[in-house]
């Protein structure tokens, strides 16, 4: 199933943000991707839209990153009760959080979030150690879209080293003043 937000100003219509996401069914008992039940999709059937998506695919292979290329870690990430869903799975909101805190310091002052791909791989429990992995390319070499923005590549995975999600976000600069960080930025990554 596809699932699509535009989420845009009540006054003017300016849209704000959009998101897609692709949602699978999973068989709780045996932990496979499963078939949607007939009963269940006539249920959610009328609350679908048979129309484009809202956001283009990412055809970008998203990076497995690990101890040799990653350039920022951290460590001993571990969900607390509110962290978890109705299943007892980490809630897929409190990833983003583990992702953004390996994400260097220079590019969260200096830049905002203006693009995020996810690519979920395993469940998380509330036991789990996580280790969060990131890795930044300047765009101006990468995929250039525009000067000062930042790209980073994510894993989150957990202390075994079991893959939990895969990321890659892109990061612009916040004000035309902060051009000045981004020497730092650089220079940090050295």
């Amino acid at each position: 199933m596809r699932r699509d937000w535009l989420v845009s100003n009540s006054e003017t219509g300016e849209i704000l943000t959009r998101a897609t996401s692709v949602w699978v069914m999973m068989n709780k008992l045996t932990r496979r991707l499963s078939k949607i039940p007939e009963e269940v999709r006539g249920e959610i059937e009328p609350f679908f839209m048979n129309s484009d998506p809202v956001l283009a695919e990412d055809s970008q292979k998203l990076v497995k990153l690990d101890d040799s290329t990653a350039e920022h870690v951290c460590k001993g990430l571990t969900p607390k009760w509110s962290d978890l869903d109705v299943n007892q799975h980490v809630n897929n909101v409190k990833y983003i959080g583990w992702i953004l805190e390996s994400a260097p310091l220079p590019i969260l002052e200096s830049h905002e979030l203006s693009a995020m791909t996810l690519e979920y791989r395993r469940e998380c429990g509330r036991d789990s150690v996580l280790q969060s992995l990131t890795t930044v390319s300047d765009s101006n070499t990468e995929n250039a879209v525009n000067v000062g923005e930042f790209n980073c590549q994510h894993l989150l995975r957990l202390e075994d080293g079991a893959e939990i999600v895969r990321g890659r976000t892109r990061w612009r600069p916040k004000h035309a003043e902060s051009s000045a960080n981004m020497d730092q930025i650089t220079a940090e990554r050295a």
